[in-house]
């Protein structure tokens, strides 16, 4: 009997201590972190299946330096093309910087970089078909 409670107890902790890393969209099982940069990650997973997204969201989770380059139309043209995008795995993990493999369910793999400014809004997202 002490023996099933103290696993319960371990079971319980994990729960808690997974809640933290929310997993990736796509059921990979990929911990994106609970940071600046993991947070926006979460938000464009979410995002791709939304979009064309109006131009208030865009400037509440882009800098305008990545809004000037990418303008909001062109945002929303890429991202349509990256529905049901998934997290396969992530090789570098900083609070403000995430690098690593994505998919889409047709197959395409991306080598993928995003970043977030001091203010914590993106200011760099990169596809790069593999």
């Amino acid at each position: 009997m002490r023996r099933s409670r103290t696993l319960a107890a371990l079971l319980v902790l994990l729960a808690v201590l997974l809640a933290g890393c929310a997993s990736a969209d796509g059921g990979k099982g990929v911990a994106i972190p609970d940071s600046p940069v993991g947070k926006q990650l979460r938000w464009y997973l979410d995002a791709v299946n939304r979009a064309p997204l109006a131009e208030s969201e865009l400037n509440e989770h882009l800098s305008q330096d990545f809004l000037k380059e990418i303008p909001p139309r062109k945002f929303n043209e890429i991202a349509q093309s990256l529905k049901r995008l998934a997290v396969d795995e992530l090789s570098g993990i900083r609070p403000t910087e995430l690098v690593g493999l994505t998919s889409i369910p047709l197959g395409q793999k991306y080598g993928t970089k995003i970043s977030v400014d001091a203010d914590g809004k993106i200011d760099y997202l990169l596809f790069d078909p593999k």
